[in-house]
């Protein structure tokens, strides 16, 4: 049988009341060759007893380790990735969750020795409430079929949903130049190693609290286009590389003026529009400055915020 050892590296910072559910949903996999390596990044919470306690009870399985310092997210998640020993290396989040069979489903599809890196569905819900926003990848249109693909649609929804193929992934883990996102650039960097393919079926919940950093995509948006410029800069004669960079980057800051526009936060809207303009030519570069012109007013934004948010789930799957 094919079973080769998964390594689940969950990274985790002051999530004292959520880790253990987090955890327990990795035990409760049918899948038994696995390890469980929790990375603490410093937390001031009881979060570090919890994966203590889950130390003394699953001897073997769960292994902690535990920063002396907060090395932020990026440094957390090298300290997780360098501590896996298994051929295949599952993602998640110290506040989400794996569903049922995830594991063993998703093996199945590294079979193809060519596969590189594999992810899922997952339903994103608000933490607070419990309600399902959206569940991502649905619909063709949303399929990551390769690099390619991966930049242009922005990279992939739900972090959680991914396993990756060990021998694949850069050298260095997670870049270290990028200290908050340096998922996006490592997943295109694994893909372009091999295959990408998806797993049928929500696996994964993900969940939305306005503390991570999917909640603070402004701030972090030169940092996260700066992925952009690294791998269009390292293929200068690749024409499809170019332009999937391109559509990425226009697709991402699109997204953000959306959700400026629904918070009614006309100011950040002005801010948005340099970046619409790097990232779009002809007609839609004559679109993004009459866009922006209209929605930097106050009156305008808040008559559109209400119909915007709507139709998100429209939206993310036609632009």
């Amino acid at each position: 049988m094919y079973q080769p050892k998964v390594s689940v590296m969950i990274f985790t910072y002051n999530q004292e009341h959520l880790i253990a559910e987090t955890i327990e949903s990795v035990l409760a996999q049918d899948y038994k060759n696995i390890e469980i390596v929790v990375a603490d990044d410093a937390s001031t919470d009881e979060t570090a007893n919890v994966i203590r306690a889950y130390e003394r009870s699953h001897p073997g399985v769960v292994r902690g380790i535990f920063n002396e310092t907060n090395l932020g997210i990026t440094g957390n998640s090298n300290a997780a990735f360098f501590a896996c020993t298994g051929e295949l290396i599952a993602v998640l989040g110290g506040d989400d969750i794996f569903l049922p069979g995830k594991i063993s489903a998703q093996v199945e599809l590294f079979r193809d020795p060519e596969v590189t890196i594999s992810y899922h569905p997952v339903e994103i819900f608000v933490h607070q409430t419990g309600e399902i926003l959206f569940t991502t990848n649905t619909t063709a249109r949303e399929q990551i079929n390769d690099a390619y693909d991966l930049i242009a649609k922005g990279g992939i929804p739900g972090a959680s949903s991914v396993m990756v193929r060990r021998s694949a992934c850069p050298a260095y883990g997670f870049d270290p130049s990028f200290p908050v996102v340096a998922d996006w650039i490592f997943y295109i960097e694994v893909a372009l190693a091999g295959k990408i393919i998806e797993l049928k079926g929500v696996y994964g919940r993900y969940r939305k609290h306005g503390f991570g950093a999917s909640d603070r995509t402004l701030e972090l948006l030169d940092e996260s286009l700066r992925t952009l410029t690294v791998i269009s800069g390292r293929y200068p004669n690749d024409r499809r590389m170019q332009e999937a960079c391109m559509r990425g980057g226009y697709r991402y800051v699109l997204g953000e003026l959306y959700r400026q526009t629904v918070k009614g936060n006309a100011h950040n809207i002005e801010v948005l529009e340099p970046y619409l303009l790097k990232y779009s030519r002809g007609p839609k570069r004559l679109f993004s400055k009459l866009l922006v012109m209209v929605l930097r007013h106050k009156i305008a934004t808040s008559l559109v915020a209400g119909p915007l948010l709507g139709l998100k789930n429209i939206m993310k799957r036609k632009i």
